[in-house]
């Protein structure tokens, strides 16, 4: 390599070298990205495709009662279509009184931080978007999330338990006489 007239060859080699080590570090950072990014998406296309094959339905709620997340199970439950539902209050699904009492219920939840639902499960009633009523086991669980809180139920039809259990009742009730 012949240097211009007053540089010294190895300043030559140097540049030369320095540029081509930028060069590297510059792609290995882009390429560190790329992959970070595919493996990111990845996580993402996983945890949607466990949340729409649940068999249980997932409703994730904002700590002022907006539905956050309505997955494909609890679309079928409902009667709703996510988009349908997204963005709106939570008590939709649910049947008077207790519609009229949810957002209490969060308020106090958000002043006090007493638990009384959160983290136990509990057989409640639910409404459907026809406006029938249905028995449903629920689990609250409370997320921190980006700086925030999110509520999250897992949801489970059991009106065949509960047909169930009627039908025994009155077989054994029958059987008693």
């Amino acid at each position: 390599v012949e240097a211009p007239p007053g540089v010294a060859t190895w300043l030559v080699w140097l540049n030369r070298g320095t540029a081509v080590l930028a060069v590297w570090a510059a792609a290995v950072l882009v390429l560190r990205y790329k992959l970070v990014r595919v493996a990111a998406e990845n996580e993402r296309a996983k945890s949607r495709a466990i949340l729409e094959t649940a068999v249980d339905a997932l409703v994730s709620i904002s700590d002022q009662g907006a539905i956050e997340l309505f997955n494909r199970s609890a679309e079928r439950m409902f009667g709703w279509r996510a988009e349908e539902v997204l963005g709106k209050n939570v008590s939709l699904l649910m049947p008077s009184p207790h519609r009229e009492a949810h957002d209490g219920h969060l308020q106090r939840y958000r002043q006090t931080g007493e638990r009384k639902v959160i983290g136990i499960g509990r057989e409640v009633v639910a409404v459907r978007k026809d406006g029938s009523t249905f028995p449903i086991e629920l689990a609250l669980a409370e997320v921190p999330l980006e700086g925030r809180r999110i509520f999250t139920g897992i949801i489970r039809d059991v009106s065949e338990r509960k047909e169930h259990e009627r039908s025994r009742e009155a077989l054994l009730a029958t059987l008693g006489e």
